[in-house]
């Protein structure tokens, strides 16, 4: 199994060089083609007072990405062409101000999809949920990389965090490629005694059938939110991709009570994959 066409989201203006050295990884990892997209929104229209006001419009945005497109054509362009890599660029001007909608269109015919955090309190041009709205419904992989800390991908050494779930077995095979490439793979468990289940024997077999060396790593949360346990967890054992399912509850849940994977798209430091 490997990623042949890579769709990476560069819309995320102050991490584009981080992305493009994250395609770049990857093209040369996977022998795959990057194709490169940049979306320029539409207009948004706001209401005005009194029956029958004209909408007022706003152009920020859109004047925002239009500015920015040429000097992200070239670093794009020029990155790929340096390392022969196969790839595309495809600008959308879209014709609604929301971006996350354009960018589902072209996750569905792509092998992965890479996208980046963004700080949304210093940039109000995409939407507050946009990297949500992107791993609930693109049907992909998404790869994601954080808008502080450790961009770059450590194919040497993942984790894969297992629960047994729909998610977390979705997850486990859609990242299958790296784990058939990389040296050490720990499968993390969160809490499992606490349930009186030896989890992780069954995956691990499967996964070892599939080329895939692992190691079962039992972990304790003691009090500490499973989001928490496993970003801390990935970070002790020098896990340099973090791999989990997501949404293991109705996304209302996650958004009242706060859970695993609402923490880690909130404080996570570094790669992490995907898949709902």
């Amino acid at each position: 199994m490997a990623y042949k066409t890579i769709l990476l989201c560069l819309n995320e203006i102050e991490r584009v060089p981080q992305l493009i050295a994250a395609a770049r990884q990857l093209g040369v990892k996977f022998n795959a083609h990057i194709a490169g997209l940049y979306v320029i929104p539409g207009v948004r229209m706001f209401p005005t007072d009194g029956y029958g006001a004209p909408m007022a419009v706003y152009e920020g945005a859109q004047t925002y990405f239009k500015d920015q497109l040429p000097k992200i054509r070239e670093a794009f362009e020029h990155a790929m062409t340096e390392d022969k890599i196969s790839f595309d660029l495809r600008v959308v001007n879209a014709t609604q101000p929301i971006i996350a909608t354009d960018v589902l269109d072209h996750c569905y015919s792509a092998d992965l999809v890479v996208v980046s955090s963004g700080d949304r309190k210093a940039d109000a041009n995409i939407e507050n949920d946009f990297v949500e709205q992107i791993v609930l419904a693109a049907g992909r992989p998404v790869l994601l990389l954080p808008f502080k800390g450790k961009t770059e991908i450590n194919f040497d050494d993942v984790m894969l965090s297992w629960n047994n779930s729909r998610e977390s077995a979705r997850a486990a095979f859609d990242a299958l490629a790296f784990m058939q490439r990389a040296k050490r793979t720990k499968i993390a468990i969160v809490d499992a005694s606490q349930r009186g289940q030896m989890e992780g024997a069954n995956i691990a077999e499967t996964m070892d059938r599939n080329g895939v060396k692992c190691e079962i790593v039992n972990v304790v949360s003691t009090g500490s939110n499973v989001g928490e346990t496993l970003l801390r967890t990935a970070h002790e054992q020098g896990s340099g991709l973090l791999i989990l399912g997501a949404y293991g509850h109705t996304r209302l849940t996650e958004w009242v009570f706060g859970g695993a994977t609402r923490h880690v798209l909130r404080h996570f430091n570094l790669p992490i994959l995907m898949s709902h």
